[in-house]
């Protein structure tokens, strides 16, 4: 995961929230952290078909790196390769805005820093436990699918504009380059992208696919069945449909309202009836449907 690639795709999606319905709800909850906050330097960047600069989203060094992790490597960016890209994201701009990136880019990198820290302590920082839980949910998920069926099976499946062949991995793009990966390539899911998939290619760093997270859970409660409800009750049948993607106990209480003993006995009795499996690490338990679960809910599931 990503905690400065989420502050720069979230920058993205103020400028153009119209695009993307499904945080509506979600802004309009947290516009009073958002209204007043000065982003022009990060969002300059942000022209829809422009090129946004690799600098401002370095590739993370680790699974779970923390915001300033993110940060140090922005500031480090050689100054060559940040020049070399503001040269390109300039190129539509006026000739004054451009000129001022130009004339000075280490300012326009610090300025740049400068707002998405702003952004990120209005309307990330307090936030990021709930937007965590979320992306090691899907980084399980996928781990786990990749585990049974293999990258080349599960790699179109993160976004259509993916796909793999042999040795390697294509993505369809408005710009042709080919990158090596010799040391790996790293995916990382993104809770702010919802329609796109963007890559990192710079020399510098490993290559890196940013691809939407489903983040459901985390956005709003999956709908279930009403004949599910029926049969399991209301907050069973909820459980169900939000285990598609394995999710830990505390999650699992947070998306249904309750607290975590209480939910922590609706699992027992689904893992008793055969429908979920549980595993744990230390003191977590995360959870994930069963062969039984799944035809379950897909028998539930309204005919078109």
């Amino acid at each position: 995961m990503s905690p400065i690639h989420e502050v720069v795709s979230l920058a993205r999606l103020l400028t153009e929230p119209q695009r993307h319905p499904v945080f509506h709800q979600w802004l309009r909850r947290r516009r009073h952290r958002l209204a007043d906050l000065d982003l022009s330097a990060l969002t300059v960047f942000m022209a829809d078909g422009a090129y946004r600069p690799d600098f401002l989203d370095p590739s993370p060094m680790s699974s779970e790196p923390t915001f300033e992790e993110g940060m140090d490597a922005l500031l480090s960016t050689p100054a060559d390769q940040v020049h070399a890209e503001l040269v390109d994201a300039t190129i539509g701009h006026g000739a004054e805005a451009g000129r001022r990136l130009l004339d000075d880019p280490d300012r326009a990198r610090l300025e740049a820093a400068d707002a998405a820290r702003r952004l990120w302590k209005a309307a990330m920082e307090p936030e990021w436990p709930s937007m965590r839980q979320a992306l090691r949910a899907e980084m399980l998920d996928r781990a786990i699918q990749v585990n049974r069926e293999g990258l080349r099976a599960v790699l179109p499946r993160l976004h259509h504009s993916a796909a793999c062949e042999g040795d390697t991995v294509t993505v369809e793009s408005a710009v042709d380059i080919d990158v090596d990966c010799p040391e790996g390539l790293i995916i990382v899911p993104s809770l702010f992208i919802t329609d796109r998939v963007q890559c990192t290619t710079s020399e510098h760093w490993t290559p890196a696919i940013y691809y939407p997270a489903s983040g459901r859970y985390l956005w709003a409660a999956p709908p279930t069945p009403r004949s599910l409800d029926r049969l399991l009750g209301t907050t069973r049948s909820r459980i169900l449909a939000a285990l598609t993607t394995p999710l830990q106990t505390t999650v699992v209480a947070g998306l249904v309202n309750v607290t975590a003993p209480t939910a922590s006995e609706h699992l027992a009795i689904l893992r008793d009836a055969g429908l979920i499996d549980s595993s744990r690490a230390g003191r977590t338990a995360t959870h994930e449907l069963t062969t039984a679960g799944r035809a379950l809910l897909e028998a539930a599931a309204p005919r078109p």
